[in-house]
């Protein structure tokens, strides 16, 4: 296992890139939360670096199988809205 510090908060980044030929999407990151969420989404990884003291992965990098990647538009709701979609939540539970 590789380990390394945590990049400061300016210096990180999450690259996620088609490759039209394979067919495949590449993932590079090196912010913490991305890492963890992105880790089971990627079956041979080229690259993995965990952080020294809490042994997370904080770096990682490989080609996503068997994802989606869907970029949207952020919801912005009127407080109207949101009240409904929590009654909503609360009935369905």
């Amino acid at each position: 296992m590789k380990y390394t510090k945590t990049a400061p908060r300016e210096e990180r980044e999450t690259i996620i890139s088609y490759d039209a030929l394979t067919g495949k999407w590449h993932l590079y990151t090196n912010e913490p939360k991305h890492a963890r969420k992105w880790l089971s989404r990627i079956k041979s990884l080229d690259r993995i670096e965990y952080n020294e003291t809490t042994q997370k992965p904080v770096v990682i990098e490989g080609d996503l199988t068997d994802s989606n990647v869907i970029i949207s538009k952020k919801r912005h709701l009127t407080s109207e809205q949101k009240e409904k979609l929590l009654l909503t939540n609360k009935k369905s539970r």
